[in-house]
């Protein structure tokens, strides 16, 4: 079958699933079962609908510049990535560029098209914008995204299943039969990866598992709707989507009068610093960051000076599961 005739239609029906089902399994993987998700982007790729790695146009001169966009530089993890880039860009000779988006499709927009004319290329961190979005930049600049697969284009990606599979693994020992998932921002690419693999994990561990949608306005954290939800069908372990919603929990919890590990188990993902001098310290999954930012500036850098062939297979890290005392035996 020629490529260059591959349709959304052409990938549905040879996987057996609608053409919304491909789109979603593509751009938004929380809204699709992991195996389907995993089987049609496997397809998409054997056929080689929107895979093509994209070159960006030629130009005549660099300007030494790459430009990263963050969400919100106030939460810790942003400036881990960022050490990790900023490391590899003075060993390169290349000046770092940091703009943040507090998560906003407007701001991320037109940040991307006021810098385009004067940087290198470009590193996502939590992009908001669509997957065409990102593409259009990748013809323009070298591309680099984290967190999030887009077809053609290099992505580092945390794989959280192993460490999610161990949390779940170590809950059981503990006694726990039910869990809770406090969800991050709706268009979170990695949230949904979460979430999808946190229902195949307990399906198969036989845990209980619910979904806590902890946003307002889709991707503004609000402890306090989390917690009525909580409260209504408690569960006894918690899982936060990262480790400032889970800290907001647990003053929740304490304030209530709800012992944590007695009552509820309560655990983060990030392992941002200061986890250790909590209330609790707070038990948590740790993503390599600075290692994830140093391989995105490093895969950049190496397409901008050509000294690498194209190739945006997806590139892993793993993140680990780090136990504190935040969880314990189930009431």
């Amino acid at each position: 079958m020629d490529s260059k005739k591959i349709t959304i239609h052409d990938v549905a029906r040879i996987a057996g699933v609608s053409p919304t089902t491909v789109s979603r399994a593509l751009s938004r993987p929380g809204r699709v079962n992991l195996d389907t998700a995993k089987r049609v982007r496997k397809i998409a790729d054997e056929l080689g609908y929107r895979t093509k790695a994209l070159e960006p146009q030629e130009e005549e001169k660099l300007h030494g510049s790459i430009m990263t966009l963050a969400s919100d530089l106030k939460y810790p993890i942003f400036a881990e990535f960022l050490y990790g880039m900023q490391n590899r860009c003075l060993k390169n000779n290349f000046c770092l560029l940091t703009a943040t988006t507090k998560e906003n499709y407007d701001i991320e927009r037109d940040t991307i098209l006021r810098m385009l004319p004067h940087v290198d290329g470009f590193i996502f961190t939590m992009a908001r914008i669509s997957d065409s979005a990102i593409r259009k930049v990748a013809t323009m600049k070298p591309t680099v995204i984290m967190n999030r697969e887009v077809g053609g284009v290099q992505a580092i990606i945390c794989d959280d299943r192993p460490a999610l599979y161990a949390t779940v693994v170590r809950l059981k020992e503990l006694g726990h039969t039910s869990l809770s998932y406090i969800s991050g921002p709706e268009a979170s690419w990695q949230n949904g990866f979460r979430w999808q693999s946190l229902k195949t994990i307990c399906e198969r561990e036989k845990i209980r598992l619910r979904q806590i949608t902890g946003t307002i306005r889709g991707n503004i954290f609000s402890a306090k709707k989390a917690f009525r939800s909580y409260i209504q069908h408690p569960t006894s372990a918690v899982i936060a989507f990262n480790d400032l919603q889970a800290i907001e929990l647990m003053d929740l919890f304490i304030a209530h009068g709800i012992k944590i590990p007695g009552d509820v188990s309560l655990i983060g993902i990030d392992d941002i610093p200061g986890n250790t001098s909590t209330k609790i310290p707070l038990t948590s999954i740790r993503i390599p960051r600075e290692d994830m930012g140093a391989v995105a500036a490093n895969r950049l850098i190496e397409r901008i000076l050509n000294k690498t062939s194209v190739n945006t297979t997806p590139i892993y890290c793993r993140s680990v599961f780090i136990e504190r005392e935040s969880i314990g035996p189930a009431k």
